[in-house]
């Protein structure tokens, strides 16, 4: 009867894990923000490693002077350093950081510049870290201090002019009456504010019957009246009205405004260079993130990938220029915790190779109370109880329902699992052990790797399987098995569902799901009001990729191919408007034409500002450029007063100039390609070829692509 009832309960948890599918096949993050790493998580895992990092980031919250200082976190490719990662940006810790993940460094770019815009790009962005964008968490903390401050230097009478009152009550005030109760109302407002944790600012306001625009009319006076009148002293007093505006009002253009064009702009007895405006602005940003002790962290993931050192012949130069820029701004800017996770070979490949001075810099070790010296991080394959842990969270969604009538690690046995935990190098490959034994197990044989992108070389050692895989699904069955495994129950009693699986393999469709996954994370990020303005430099980096890839891969459109491609050329002195993207187009027969690509986003005040210094790229000598070609989002596309007459006067000059509309589609494509290029390479064992993308680039980007061109008449 025991062995009867056992079986049943087996067979019931089959069939439970059958419909829930193979929990194994999501084996490797793809960036720091990934939902698998928060579904799958288990604390205990590299839980040394993370405190040991987080105790390093505190150093800069008890001490934001601190000079900037890099911390290495090493391991083999999958050894779950990106989980480790996400743990830190979205996990609990001592207290709120700014944590920057910069995506891909291109070749030439300027280090200083490229920093700064990934922090604007971090601050503005609609992507949360611990459950809240930096830009609400740092304009609180921020907005609290200012309001707080203000009111503890207004006198009895200017606190009761903050209340509005009737008639009656201002006749009762002019006698005396309701001072008390105004004074009451600001001293518990301002014991509010001073306590962490409590009510939002603007949501305070409004229950002490404050008027939250008349608080940002004081507010803004306020900053006025006790910021100094250097560079630095304008900054902050721009970056504080703007995140007063933020909270207070909810209107985030004006900080959005100043961050990318307005600091160009201020009062100087002496215009500055290109390179002083961007460390003015990002040490102004740094000093108000400091003096609220919020540390900030920029952690380089994946460097391998973020520098496309793997997929470049040119690899080393830009390692070369990524590190002596990282160490230029050591110098430059204190206060920055940088992290870089890498794969242990690649940085013991690059470093050695770097300047003296660089590996000086890079190895130098960091002193932390209770760890002692640390010069790096490694992440070591977990030991065999962790590894158990993460396979009874990954089929705890499937089993749970049946109670403690079944293992936890159901189907495997506690064999199994020591097995693959002892003899497994990485993370990523136990999981990978876990996945086809899953599928022999439950389904009653392994999926074909024959066009899986995603599988690793170390997850070649399958010496616990006891039969062959079985042989690759001819291409002409995939495009149908799905359709007919719904629908035809199988004679030995196996679900539909595992044959579903089977298809989801292939290139294409990892592609596909990739892809879809990048624009979903792009279009969050781009949601907010001035997320846009914030990722101008970003998004013109997601251009210069696309071309680059799309020149590699022999895309072509129409009769038109790329020929030379430069990814980011920057010019004049303005950081975020001074830069396009340099596209050679040739035809069969016929000289290239060379177009300048540049994305126009100014808005207000900076909207004619955008447009005369794409223009004057035009006017250099010696020409680099036959043609301008201008993307201007599509519901502000017309151009009036100055703007229009300064494209007119370009027309009149005869000037090659096109404005053409981006919806918001095309945006999120260009922001999503990087990260998608830089997922799709961490899908691939080293020094495996990339797939050739030019069917899928035509297929998906080929509007976009359109508007990069030239016609086919020309």
């Amino acid at each position: 009867m025991t062995a009867t009832l056992t079986a049943q309960v087996q067979e019931g948890a089959l069939e439970a894990l059958r419909r829930h599918g193979n929990p194994f096949r999501n084996y490797f993050a793809r960036h720091p923000d990934d939902e698998i790493c928060a579904r799958y998580h288990v604390p205990e895992l590299y839980a040394q490693q993370r405190e040991l990092v987080l105790a390093a980031v505190d150093l800069y919250r008890q001490d934001g002077r601190r000079h900037s200082e890099v911390l290495p976190i090493l391991g083999n490719k999958g050894s779950g350093k990106t989980h480790l990662l996400h743990s830190i940006k979205h996990g609990p810790s001592r207290g709120r950081q700014l944590l920057v993940t910069p995506s891909t460094y291109q070749k030439g770019c300027d280090f200083l510049e490229y920093l700064l815009f990934q922090v604007i790009d971090t601050l503005l962005g609609g992507g949360c870290q611990a459950g809240m964008r930096p830009l609400v968490y740092i304009g609180e903390e921020l907005t609290r201090r200012l309001v707080r401050n203000w009111l503890q230097t207004l006198e009895p009478a200017a606190r009761l002019e903050l209340f509005p009152a009737p008639p009656l009550t201002r006749w009762a005030r002019r006698l005396g009456l309701g001072t008390a109760q105004a004074e009451e109302r600001c001293q518990w407002l301002v014991q509010l504010l001073g306590r962490p944790g409590t009510l939002p600012v603007r949501q305070a306001l409004i229950q002490v019957q404050m008027d939250p625009g008349l608080v940002y009319e004081r507010v803004c006076q306020f900053v006025d009246r006790n910021e100094v009148h250097s560079v630095a002293g304008q900054m902050r007093r721009r970056i504080f009205q703007g995140f007063a505006r933020a909270i207070l009002l909810g209107q985030e253009e004006e900080l959005a405004h100043f961050l990318t064009s307005g600091f160009t702009e201020l009062d100087f007895q002496v215009q500055p260079s290109r390179q002083e405006l961007v460390l003015a602005l990002l040490r102004a940003l740094m000093d108000i993130c400091l003096t609220l002790r919020i540390p900030v962290v920029v952690a380089f993931d994946q460097l391998e990938d973020l520098l496309l050192a793997r997929r470049t012949e040119d690899g080393h130069k830009v390692s070369e220029a990524f590190f002596a820029g990282l160490v230029q701004v050591l110098h430059q800017v204190d206060g920055i915790c940088f992290l870089i996770f890498a794969e242990r070979g690649l940085w013991n490949r690059f470093v050695p190779s770097l300047d003296g001075y660089i590996q000086d810099r890079l190895n130098h070790p960091i002193h932390v109370p209770g760890y002692g010296s640390v010069q790096a991080v490694r992440l070591d394959p977990p030991p065999p109880d962790l590894v158990r842990r993460v396979v009874v969270v990954r089929l705890r969604p499937a089993l749970e329902a049946l109670g403690s009538e079944i293992s936890p690690i159901f189907p495997f046995s506690e064999e199994q699992v020591l097995r693959i935990a002892r003899t497994e190098p990485t993370l990523r490959d136990m999981l990978q052990q876990f996945r086809r034994l899953f599928d022999r197990l439950v389904y009653g044989q392994e999926t074909s790797e024959e066009g899986e992108i995603g599988r690793t070389t170390g997850g070649e050692a399958t010496g616990y399987v006891e039969v062959p895989p079985p042989p690759p699904v001819p291409p002409e069955v995939k495009q149908v098995t799905v359709l007919k495994a719904v629908e035809i129950a199988a004679a030995d009693g196996k679900e539909a569902s595992d044959h579903v699986n089977a298809p989801a393999n292939s290139p294409g469709m990892v592609l596909e799901k990739l892809w879809q996954q990048a624009l979903a994370d792009a279009r969050i990020r781009l949601a907010p009001e001035g997320a846009i303005a914030g990722a101008t430099r970003e998004l013109q980096a997601g251009l210069g990729t696309l071309l680059v890839t799309c020149q590699e891969h022999g895309v072509k459109i129409g009769s038109w191919r790329l020929q030379h491609v430069v990814p980011e050329w920057t010019f004049g002195n303005h950081p975020t408007y001074g830069v396009l993207t340099l596209a050679h187009w040739v035809c069969r027969a016929g000289q290239p034409w060379r177009l300048g690509v540049g994305l126009f986003l100014g808005r207000g005040p900076g909207k004619l500002r955008d447009l005369q210094i794409k223009l004057a790229a035009l006017e250099l000598e010696p020409p680099i450029l036959d043609m301008l070609v201008l993307l201007r989002p599509a519901e502000d596309l017309q151009l009036t007063g100055k703007s229009k007459s300064l494209w007119e006067e370009a027309l009149a000059k005869g000037r090659q100039v096109r404005l053409e509309p981006l919806g918001m589609e095309e945006l999120v494509q260009l922001y999503a390609f990087p990260r998608w290029f830089a997922s799709l390479t961490e899908t691939l064992p080293e020094d495996t070829p990339l797939p050739n993308l030019a069917d899928f680039l035509q297929s998906h980007c080929e509007s976009l692509l359109r508007l990069l061109c030239l016609p086919s008449e020309q």
